[in-house]
């Protein structure tokens, strides 16, 4: 007889309910993972404080009710005979009984931009889980914050290292983040155009995105990374991670406070490179004044459409040659390239330490309200094990 399987289940905004449901036959093309873990992202705030809202690309949309969670890390518990081959980008077919990361975003592989943009997950009938897949209809188990999760036809997993930790592999989905934002920056360092070995990194919001930017530049060989944060507890954990120099919004309440200190830490030039991952758009003008002339601004935060904000065209952008990149999503082999990197690093970096609290599905409610302060990392739900 097959158990039925745990669910926190996002009802209306700011509502879980812990549900029941049962365990999916699978497919070929398809699979199921025993979950170890799932991480809350910025994303999910959003989510869970307004609900049914419009994410980044066509036809996303959230639609209550759901199982949230699309950073997921898990134990494969069946995999058909067509999908062990087709999900797996690097070496053999899987085999129940691997530890895997699961890509958020599924990809139908036949529209233009699967077709002709290489690696990026911005499909026009492009969907993901833990949010713009409904659990209302069966198999129902399309998100990470439940004890199993169903693997639709043309996901992506990866497998992780063998002596990687579970409490670093769950980081790779917002590494993976970083690892496609540093690389599409990147050109040439002669021209001192994009990002380079030995640069400067301002990140602004050293909430979990912004930690994982932060890991990211250290492990690329930055100079000098600089944390700006109104929360004392994600500047602490920002300088014993990367050692980073921090601004600190209660020390320098004024953006021509925190502007200057930049320049003072850059030797009057500004910063080679400026990371926003707030998820507030009124930090971007501020983000721009930051920003040399001819640095390279990477918006990764403002996923949400909320409000409309304020810059200057000439002045910050055009005067400065300023190049401005949105980063929506990761290249999909960036997941086994930073699972291998973390693998590489995990004696020298405490990455670890970014996981600041863990919960049981059942209190999903709970974590979501710890992962919203200031006082807290990364938030997980799952045993971990």
């Amino acid at each position: 007889m097959k158990e039925d399987v745990k669910a926190a289940v996002l009802t209306a905004p700011k509502k879980f309910e812990t549900r029941t449901f049962p365990t999916p036959e699978i497919t070929r093309e398809t699979g199921l993972v025993r979950m170890l873990g799932a991480g809350i992202c910025g994303t999910d705030k959003h989510v869970f404080t307004m609900g049914e809202i419009r994410l980044g690309l066509p036809g996303d949309i959230v639609r209550l009710p759901i199982i949230m969670g699309h950073e997921n890390l898990g134990i494969i518990e069946a995999i058909g005979s067509e999908a062990a081959k087709a999900m797996v980008l690097e070496g053999p077919p899987l085999e129940v009984g691997e530890r895997v990361y699961i890509a958020a975003d599924i990809r139908c592989g036949q529209c233009y931009n699967c077709r002709n943009i290489y690696g990026f997950p911005w499909c026009l009938n492009h969907t993901s889980y833990g949010d713009v897949i409904s659990c209302d209809k069966p198999p129902h188990l399309f998100g990470g914050y439940a004890d199993k999760m169903y693997i639709l036809e043309h996901s992506d997993l990866f497998r992780v290292p063998r002596n990687l930790p579970n409490e670093i592999a769950l980081l790779a989905e917002q590494m993976a983040v970083a690892y496609g934002s540093f690389g599409r920056a990147a050109q040439s360092p002669i021209t001192k155009e994009g990002y380079a070995p030995g640069d400067t990194v301002v990140i602004q919001g050293v909430g979990p995105l912004g930690l994982c930017n932060a890991l990211m530049a250290r492990m690329m060989g930055a100079g000098k990374i600089i944390a700006v944060d109104k929360s004392e507890f994600r500047l602490r954990i920002a300088t014993e991670l990367c050692s980073a120099e921090t601004i600190s919004l209660s020390e320098y309440p004024k953006l021509s406070d925190r502007v200057s200190r930049v320049n003072a830490l850059t030797d009057g030039i500004g910063a080679d490179v400026v990371i926003e991952c707030t998820g507030d758009s009124n930090v971007i003008s501020e983000g721009l004044e930051m920003l040399r002339i001819g640095g390279t601004y990477l918006v990764e935060g403002a996923f949400v459409e909320d409000v409309d904000t304020r810059i200057s065209p000439s002045r910050q952008i055009l005067a400065k040659n300023a190049r401005i990149i949105g980063v929506s999503g990761m290249p999909h082999p960036a997941y086994g390239r930073v699972l291998k990197m973390m693998d590489s690093y995990r004696n020298i970096i405490p990455f670890e330490k970014m996981i600041t609290h863990r919960f049981d599905v059942e209190e999903a409610a709970e974590a979501m309200k710890v992962s919203i302060s200031p006082d807290s990392g990364k938030v997980a739900l799952g045993s971990m094990r």
